[in-house]
């Protein structure tokens, strides 16, 4: 199954007796260009500082840059850390088990387990947008949560009083078919007929209230 790297084989374990068996993964990602050179700048920052200051057992004298390529390489290596470290919020995904959904689980404390019962099976709509923005933006509602990290397609249901939205590059008619089957299989009124209207994705030409 694509996309069953072992975070998502360790949830597998650890809520399949819950929820089942593991149906669909749908991902989600975005690299956060804009902040690459802010922070190799700031490696260099660092790099400037640590030239300033002589190393414990070091013989060179401090603040000479005696070591251009040195300096530049870690300078640079330390600002491609401080990116890396934005790779953390810049891949998600959306789980799609027997009998529920589940969203945030790379911690404990942030997980989140929607089971199909929770979701009102009409709310299932699947849009986009024609130039390709972020569809997540268009759409109002008075409680809305992001679930994804972007894209040019969104897959939205309403579940607890709160709209949720998965937002993707990925095509989502896979996920909007997995959910209505497991929700279907499971005997969640409505389900079936819901199915019919979630495809083909709305293009949104504006902002869409969902309330």
């Amino acid at each position: 199954m694509h996309g069953r790297n072992w975070l998502v084989r360790r949830v597998e374990r650890k809520l399949g007796p819950e929820l089942g068996k593991l149906r669909h993964v749908a991902s989600s990602r975005r690299i956060f260009w804009k902040v690459l050179i802010p922070c190799l700048a700031v490696g260099f920052i660092f790099g400037t500082i640590a030239e300033f200051v002589s190393p414990i057992r070091s013989t060179r004298e401090a603040g000479h840059f005696n070591d251009p390529v040195l300096f530049i390489t870690a300078s640079t290596v330390t600002g491609l850390v401080l990116w890396s470290m934005t790779f953390l919020g810049s891949f998600r995904k959306l789980l799609v088990f027997d009998l529920g959904i589940v969203a945030k689980y790379s911690q404990k404390q942030t997980l989140l387990v929607i089971p199909w019962r929770d979701i009102a099976p009409a709310t299932i709509k699947a849009v986009t947008t024609a130039d390709g923005t972020d569809p997540d933006r268009r759409l109002v509602a008075r409680q809305k949560v992001s679930l994804g990290d972007g894209g040019r397609n969104a897959v939205v249901f309403q579940a607890r009083g709160t709209f949720w939205v998965f937002a993707s590059n990925q095509d989502p008619a896979p996920l909007v078919l997995a959910i209505h089957g497991a929700m279907n299989d499971a005997g969640i009124p409505g389900a079936a007929r819901a199915a019919a209207g979630a495809l083909p994705a709305v293009v949104l030409t504006g902002r869409m209230a969902l309330d």
